[in-house]
C-alpha cells in the first residue's frame, strides 16, 4: 500500500481582510499555514489561531518540505 501523501503546506502572503479570512478557512480545514505580512504586527494575531508567522516572504516561498 502506498504511503499517504503529506498534507499541503501553504504560505499566505498578505494578511489583510481577505488574507485573514483565507488563513482561518485553511486552519479550520486542518492545513498548516505560514503567513507573512509587510507589517509583522498585523500577522501576529494569526499565530494564536495556529498559523506560523514568518519575517521573510522569500525564504517561506523558497522553502519546500517533503
Amino acid at each position: 500500500m502506498p504511503d499517504s501523501p503529506s498534507p499541503a503546506r501553504i504560505a499566505l502572503l498578505g494578511t489583510g481582510t481577505m488574507g485573514v479570512g483565507m488563513t482561518h478557512s485553511l486552519l479550520r480545514a486542518g492545513l498548516p499555514v505560514t503567513v507573512w505580512n509587510r507589517t509583522r504586527e498585523k500577522a501576529e494575531p494569526l499565530a494564536a489561531d495556529g498559523a506560523t508567522v514568518t519575517d521573510s516572504r522569500r525564504r517561506r516561498c523558497a522553502t519546500r518540505t517533503s
